[in-house]
């Protein structure tokens, strides 16, 4: 059984967290640790490989003033935003040593998403166009990854206590009138990002069968 270095980072500029991630996949080549960041964004708008300027509504003089970050990604998928009180999650692991096909390892991150979400006592289902989690008609998490060589980078994005007013300023992956929701909309509770992120990473080593251990922040 493969282990798998799980770090809860805090907050991240989305620069400052490609820097680390890229280091990360550099150490799964070189080393083959596998590795699983958690963490939250700044207000961002991140653009994947099939994004179009177009899916973001506000004029950029406004999101500018809002203290919006606009990013280009390497990853998967389109637009979406994050924010703080979103869980995002990066597993950087190598798919040749665990013997999984990219398509499949998007599920298993689907899995685990749903078996979180499924503890905390919401109803959700997987899609698979557009990709993502649902509680209903309602996105409540995104995936978007990008796997070179078999090492994955990217992954997924949960609405835990966000505001969720902030997607109006974008076509989320490229859905229009899409409708976020989040852990706190659909409970009515509080949970912290941290008590998620422990969850999430719980789930994601069991679903895909690794080892966790838990790195100091």
């Amino acid at each position: 059984m493969y282990k798998i270095m799980s770090k809860f980072y805090g907050q991240l500029a989305y620069k400052k967290a490609m820097t680390i991630q890229n280091s990360l996949v550099n150490s799964t080549k070189q080393n083959g640790e596998f590795h699983l960041m958690l963490l939250e964004h700044p207000d961002t708008i991140s653009m994947g490989v099939r994004s179009e300027t177009s899916e973001i509504l506000t004029d950029l003089e406004k999101i500018s003033k809002l203290k919006i970050s606009i990013q280009n990604s390497d990853r998967g998928g389109q637009t979406t935003f994050h924010n703080p009180g979103q869980l995002v999650a990066y597993p950087i692991i190598d798919l040749n040593k665990i013997n999984m096909k990219p398509k499949d390892y998007v599920a298993k991150l689907q899995l685990s998403i749903i078996k979180t979400l499924t503890h905390i006592g919401i109803n959700v289902e997987a899609k698979e166009m557009p990709i993502g989690v649902w509680v209903n008609t309602k996105k409540v998490a995104s995936i978007g990854v990008r796997v070179k060589q078999g090492i994955t980078s990217h992954g997924i994005s949960l609405n835990v206590n966000n505001d969720l007013k902030r997607f109006e300023h974008i076509i989320s992956c490229g859905i229009k009138d899409s409708v976020p929701t989040s852990i706190q909309n659909e409970t009515n509770q509080l949970y912290s990002i941290h008590e998620v992120a422990t969850l999430f990473s719980e789930n994601f080593a069991s679903v895909l069968e690794l080892k966790q251990v838990n790195v100091k922040s």
